[in-house]
C-alpha cells in the first residue's frame, strides 16, 4: 500500500516534532486500480450516522489556547489513561479468541463466528476511542509524546484502511502543532471530504501536489476535482437524511460480518424494486456466508455473488430504477452491473449495460463523482464503517506471486425492520 513506506518517517515527524527543511517523504508508486462497472471516479462521503462522541471523546479541531488549564489537562490525560487500558484489554481478549479459533478442531461454528466478530469489532471499537481521547490530550497538551506516538501509528493506520472516522481530526489537530508535512494535509484532506466537511477539505487538498500516483496522493487530486459537485449533493443528501429520520420507517438489514455488524438502511423511496429484491434475498438466506471478494482501496468492497468470482446472480435481472437520484457518498450501496465492453473503445459508450443489476452490490470506501450517474444508490450505511474499512483487500484478479488474501464475509444477513408490505421484486430474466 502506497502509505505504508510513509509511515517511519511520518510517525518520527509526528512523536517527535517539526523537521525543519525535512523533505517530503518517498511512497511507493501503487497502480491505480481498474475500474470496474460499479466503479466510475470515486470521490468522498459524508460520514454516516456512526455513534457520535460526548463533549469528553470528541476530537476538537482548535489549536492550543494560550494558557492551558492543569486540571483540565489532568483530566484528559486521566480519560487516554483510562482508553488504552481499555483497549489493551479487548486486545488481550481477542487474541484469547484468536488462539481458541485456530486450534478448534473441525468445523467452526456459526456461534464461534459470531463471538470472533464480536471481539475484533469491541477491539476496534476501543482503538476508536484511545484514537480520538490521544487527540483530544495533544490538542491540549502538544509535547505529550505517548499520546503522540499513538496518535501517529493510528493516523498511518486509519489513512491505510480508508478509516476516516475521527482521522480528520486527528491530522488537523497535528497540524496545529506546526508540523510541516504535505501527507499530513492530504490525509486531512481526503478524510475531510469523506466526512462531509468542505472546508477543511478545500484547505488541505489545494496543498496537493499536482504530480505523483503515490498513496493518497492520486485520490486527494480526484476529491480536489469532485469537491464542488459533492459539496452540492451532500446539501441535497441531507435534506433527504433529515426528513427520512422524522419518518423513521425505511427498512433496515444488519450485516453479521467477519469484521463485526454493519448496520444498513436502505433507500426504499427511490429505489423501491431494487429494496424489495435485496430484502427477500436477505430474508430467504442469500448472503449468508458471502464473501467480500473484491475490496478496492479508497473505491468499495463488492459482495453478494456466492461463488466470490465476480459471476454471480440471484438467477434474474432487475430492470434499472433511480439511476443518480441519490449521489454515493461514504458508506453508500450501489447495486453492481455488468461492465459495457465496448466502454474504453468508444468515450461515448455508457460505463455499465443497462439492466444488468442482481444480487451484487458494492458498499463505498469513499464518494464517486456526483456527475456519474449510471448506477442506483439503494441505501446507506448508519453505523460499522471501521469494520468495512477494515475488511481483507481481496482481489477478484489475483497478481502473479503476490501473497493469498482470504476474503472476509457475510456471516449473516438479518432485516430488523420493514414496511408493512410483500417484498416481491419485479424481475428481467437472463
Amino acid at each position: 500500500m502506497g502509505l505504508r513506506n510513509l509511515a517511519a518517517p511520518l510517525l518520527l515527524t509526528i512523536c517527535w516534532g517539526s523537521m525543519a527543511g525535512a523533505q517530503e517523504p518517498a511512497v511507493d508508486e501503487k497502480p491505480a486500480a481498474e475500474q470496474t462497472a460499479a466503479e466510475s471516479v470515486p470521490a468522498e462521503q459524508k460520514p454516516t450516522d456512526e455513534s457520535k462522541p460526548s463533549d469528553e471523546s470528541k476530537p476538537s479541531d482548535e489549536s492550543k489556547p494560550a494558557e492551558v488549564d492543569p486540571a483540565a489537562v489532568k483530566k484528559l490525560q486521566a480519560v487516554f489513561d483510562q482508553r488504552v487500558e481499555d483497549w489493551r484489554k479487548a486486545t488481550q481478549e481477542l487474541w484469547v479468541e484468536v488462539n481458541e479459533f485456530h486450534t478448534a478442531t473441525g468445523d467452526v461454528k456459526f456461534s464461534e463466528q459470531i463471538r470472533w466478530a464480536q471481539r475484533e469489532s469491541a477491539a476496534r471499537d476501543a482503538m476508536q476511542a484511545t484514537f480520538i481521547a490521544a487527540t483530544n490530550l495533544v490538542s491540549l497538551d502538544h509535547e505529550n509524546r505517548e499520546a503522540r506516538a499513538f496518535m501517529a501509528q493510528s493516523i498511518i493506520y486509519h489513512a491505510q484502511n480508508d478509516w476516516y472516522e475521527g482521522l480528520k481530526e486527528a491530522a488537523v489537530a497535528m497540524l496545529a502543532l506546526g508540523i510541516k508535512d504535505v501527507q499530513l494535509n492530504v490525509i486531512a484532506g481526503v478524510a475531510a471530504a469523506a466526512t462531509g466537511d468542505f472546508e477543511v477539505a478545500k484547505e488541505n487538498l489545494e496543498l496537493t501536489p499536482n504530480e505523483g500516483d503515490e498513496g493518497l496522493m492520486k485520490v486527494a487530486r480526484r476529491m480536489d476535482y469532485i469537491l464542488t459537485p459533492l459539496q452540492e449533493a451532500w446539501k441535497k443528501e441531507q435534506k433527504l437524511r433529515e426528513a427520512e429520520a422524522k419518518a423513521d420507517d425505511l427498512p433496515r438489514v444488519l450485516l453479521k460480518t467477519t469484521r463485526g455488524e454493519v448496520l444498513v438502511e436502505l433507500f426504499e423511496n427511490e429505489a423501491p424494486n431494487t429494496v424489495a429484491s435485496f430484502i427477500s434475498l436477505v430474508e430467504d438466506g442469500f448472503y449468508d456466508n458471502v464473501p467480500f471478494y473484491q475490496v478496492v482501496e479508497h473505491e468499495f468492497a463488492q459482495t453478494g455473488d456466492r461463488d466470490g468470482d465476480g459471476s454471480g446472480t440471484a438467477d434474474y435481472r432487475l430492470p434499472d430504477e433511480a439511476i443518480g437520484e441519490r449521489a454515493i457518498f461514504r458508506g453508500s450501496l450501489v447495486m453492481a452491473k455488468i461492465p459495457n465492453p465496448n466502454a474504453e473503445r468508444d468515450p461515448d459508450a455508457s460505463g455499465t449495460i443497462p439492466n444488468t443489476g442482481s444480487s451484487q452490490f458494492l458498499i463505498t470506501l469513499l464518494p464517486f463523482n456526483p456527475d456519474y450517474k449510471e448506477l442506483c444508490c439503494f441505501g446507506r450505511v448508519v453505523s460499522g464503517m471501521g469494520a468495512i474499512s477494515t475488511l481483507n483487500r481481496a482481489k477478484l484478479e489475483k497478481e502473479k506471486d503476490a501473497p493469498v488474501v482470504l476474503p472476509d464475509s457475510i456471516i449473516e444477513a438479518e432485516v430488523v425492520r420493514k414496511r408493512d408490505h410483500d417484498y416481491k421484486p419485479e424481475t428481467l430474466p437472463y
